[in-house]
């Protein structure tokens, strides 16, 4: 018998998020409901935080998160993690600004490479864009004294980044105490996702740690919690806007079309907890679990068989690169197109209004 990576063994389950199946059908209805509905309701607080400084920051918030958890770490013997950026993405562009971009990361991983099943999409967005988000700007806004350093700015994004992973992980254990597949007691998977999630979130904590500072630095106008938190002026800014964006969608093209070659191949901590119970058996030239596991109840992808399923270029893994810097391009296109949606509604909002107060339109509300 051989222990691998269920990635490898079989195509229904997805490299990094829950596939259909893991809970049952009312569960599924019920959390898509409750994140569309979140969805819904962050979109309309989101018109306050997307002024022209944080509309372009949150396409590229949403590019880098992609590129991020394309990058699985090693945490465990077997068993590695991936970046949620709930945490980074509330402290660079706010929580429901924040939501929508990890919302769209999920979204465009769901469509487009067949990672996490499409029934599964509320219960993804729940956990990462819902939890994740809100835990980490809690902890961020919570924790942040009046006159931050730097150094104390770095150490409330790991902090945040952490709880943020620790209660998305939570989020799924909920999920499935109330509809999830046979394979695993509810006290063996709490357990064995609060330990692989801590390990991943202290991995999340020094990544968003490090880009947060790294925003700071160069351009702290840009960074939601410094702003929303009314604290003392921030220092000028080291680089002027268009060199810092264009500088910060370099990193995230870079990070997915180099660094995700050096990604780990082992389960990621959902993956992993699904697995267990089980081992692999090849039968007849192929791989079965065999055993029994929460994994065995998860579903082929209905777009398993789309051109870049995997994160590759019609099956082939050697352009994973050119599949990633494509999926950052999609998610910035994406969440550029939600802004400007958004952005709308928040103009015609204003314009209602002021034709209530006055009667007339102001040319000045109709711009954008």
């Amino acid at each position: 018998m051989l222990r691998v990576s269920y990635r490898e063994v079989s195509d229904t389950t997805s490299a990094m998020h829950m596939s259909d199946g893991i809970v049952d059908a009312p569960t599924s209805v019920l959390f898509a409901v409750i994140a569309l509905a979140a969805l819904g309701f962050a979109a309309r607080r989101a018109r306050a935080e997307l002024d022209e400084r944080a509309a372009p920051m949150a396409g590229l918030v949403a590019a880098f998160i992609f590129a991020v958890q394309m990058v699985n770490f090693p945490i465990l013997p077997g068993v590695s993690g991936h970046l949620l950026g709930g945490a980074v993405a509330a402290i660079l562009v706010g929580p429901y600004v924040g939501a929508l971009c990890v919302a769209i990361v999920l979204i465009v991983q769901a469509l487009l490479f067949a990672d996490g099943g499409l029934t599964a999409l509320g219960t993804n967005i729940t956990n990462m864009a819902l939890i994740g988000v809100a835990a980490g700007y809690l902890v961020a806004r919570r924790s942040l004294p009046r006159a931050p350093r730097r150094g104390v700015v770095g150490a409330v994004a790991f902090a945040a980044a952490l709880l943020g992973t620790v209660s998305a992980a939570m989020g799924f254990v909920v999920q499935y105490a109330i509809g999830g597949a046979a394979g695993s007691t509810v006290g063996a998977v709490t357990w064995y996702m609060l330990v692989t999630h801590t390990l991943i979130g202290i991995g999340e904590g020094i990544v968003t740690a490090i880009t947060v500072i790294a925003v700071v630095n160069a351009r702290p106008d840009l960074v939601y919690l410094l702003r929303a938190t009314d604290r003392p002026a921030t220092p000028r800014a080291a680089l002027p806007a268009n060199g810092f964006l264009f500088g910060f969608a370099a990193v995230a093209v870079l990070v997915a079309g180099l660094l995700s070659y050096a990604a780990s191949s082992q389960p990621d901590g959902l993956d992993a907890t699904t697995q267990r119970g089980c081992t692999v058996v090849e039968v007849d030239g192929t791989e079965e679990l065999h055993g029994e596991c929460i994994a065995q109840n998860a579903e082929s992808h209905t777009l398993a068989d789309s051109p870049l399923a995997d994160y590759t270029i019609g099956g082939n893994d050697r352009l994973t690169g050119i599949a990633g810097v494509l999926g950052v391009a999609a998610a910035f296109a994406t969440l550029f197109a939600v802004v400007r949606l958004v952005r709308a509604g928040r103009s015609e909002r204003r314009r209602a209004e002021h034709v209530s107060e006055t009667g007339s339109a102001s040319p000045e509300s109709e711009s954008t």
